[in-house]
């Protein structure tokens, strides 16, 4: 048995658990239904798990899955009872029987992962109109190229070879998947959030949910209706082009933090600094904004089984590209890698360099000043896609500002690359 204090910090946090998920259903509930268990009856269900842990950590173990029988028979007998009516869910009955688990998890020493769980089931479980709004919006095309994207990669993930081949052996197959899958994920994060929430709850949640799905998307969509919109509407639209290319910076280091955490670490004050340039420019951009508009932005399901190959593709040439460089040409040749690479996608360069540093083929040094190179010149494109879309008022806006954006980005480079 653990130490009494142990015990007495597991059993309060059990407690806790219990009122979270207890306050979030009794809030939710409309006063309609039948209330079968709410800020009372949660946390004792969660003691009656953590309890009954105990006693089976004591010596007793048959305690467990008899007291788990008996909150799961009250939790159906109060579903069968409570669907002769006209509420049919069983979602507040099964999140009993999960706070039970949760509190047995606890009476095992599992407390902080039992509390993980409960923050994100209470999560779930407040969300529900959002997922609702989220599923009615969801289009059979995009719900059939997710799972297509699903079935590829939970059953041929596994069947594909995990080691190197190829010329410098840098093509792994599996490995390569996995960054499609990561990648496709980051964007999917973005692309539910923006169903979630909708594009036009202002701009700049346009910017940052257009930033996390597909800044190069993001600019297409708003410099085409900045086009379209009235010259005044210039400065909103161009509001939201930096603020999506400003998310960039911070989606590259994402990336290299969950490949390589210690590159992540080292890049962090190097990529504050166009980080901090694009905050500073929107911030500028707000304040000056003549007038208001709305942007709907229009992007494309990032679980698309094709798009999901393409990168995958782009990534594979471009890890193979970025080790040839330096096999040949050192640190220049990644630089000049890095350039082009940038000039298409960021992600692939990002997620290849990370690589190469866990490799040992690359130092942190030079591949986040490559890094930050390919960010840099995906930015000057994206700034030239403005340009040359979006008009005449939001050109004259955009192309000093993402000459400044640049301009941090490639300081920052020279700086990390020399300093």
């Amino acid at each position: 048995m653990p130490p009494y204090t142990q015990v007495a910090f597991n059993g309060g946090m059990t407690l806790l658990m219990g009122l979270l998920i207890g306050l979030e259903r009794q809030h939710s509930q409309r006063a309609e239904e039948p209330l079968f268990a709410g800020v009372r009856t949660f946390p004792i269900i969660a003691l009656t798990g953590f309890l009954s842990a105990l006693i089976a950590r004591a010596g007793l173990p048959w305690m467990l899955p008899v007291a788990l029988a008996g909150v799961s028979a009250v939790a159906v007998a109060a579903y069968f009872a409570t669907a002769q009516g006209k509420h049919k869910g069983a979602t507040t009955e099964l999140a009993a029987i999960l706070t039970f688990v949760l509190g047995a998890l606890a009476g095992f020493d599992f407390t902080i992962l039992a509390a993980t769980f409960a923050v994100i089931t209470t999560l779930l479980l407040s969300v529900k109109a959002p997922l609702h709004r989220f599923a009615e919006r969801i289009q059979e095309d995009e719900m059939y190229a997710i799972l297509k994207f699903g079935i590829v990669s939970v059953i041929v993930l596994p069947l594909l070879p995990n080691r190197s081949f190829g010329p410098f052996a840098v093509l792994n197959p599996r490995l390569i998947w996995w960054m499609v899958v990561l990648i496709s994920a980051l964007s999917m994060l973005g692309y539910v959030l923006m169903r979630l929430l909708g594009a036009r709850q202002g701009i700049v949640v346009t910017g940052v949910l257009g930033g996390l799905a597909s800044s190069t998307a993001a600019t297409f969509e708003l410099s085409h209706k900045a086009q379209e919109g009235q010259r005044s509407l210039a400065s909103y639209f161009a509001l939201g082009i930096v603020i999506a290319s400003t998310i960039m910076f911070g989606r590259q280091w994402l990336i290299a933090l969950v490949i390589d955490p210690d590159l992540a670490k080292a890049l962090v004050v190097p990529i504050a600094l166009p980080t901090a340039a694009g905050i500073g420019i929107a911030l500028f951009l707000w304040l000056k904004r003549e007038a208001r508009g709305s942007a709907a932005l229009q992007v494309k399901n990032p679980m698309d089984l094709g798009s999901a190959i393409k990168f995958g593709l782009i990534f594979a040439v471009v890890l193979f590209m970025s080790k040839a460089a330096h096999e040949y040409y050192g640190a220049s040749g990644v630089y000049v890698s890095g350039a082009l690479a940038g000039i298409v996608d960021v992600d692939a360069f990002t997620v290849s360099a990370a690589r190469l540093v866990q490799e040992s083929v690359l130092s942190s040094r030079t591949a986040n000043a490559a890094i930050l190179l390919a960010g840099a010149m995906n930015t000057l494109v994206k700034g030239g896609i403005a340009a040359l879309l979006g008009g005449e008022g939001l050109r004259r806006i955009i192309i000093p500002l993402f000459a400044l954006l640049s301009l941090a980005a490639v300081v920052s480079c020279i700086v990390v690359a020399f300093g």
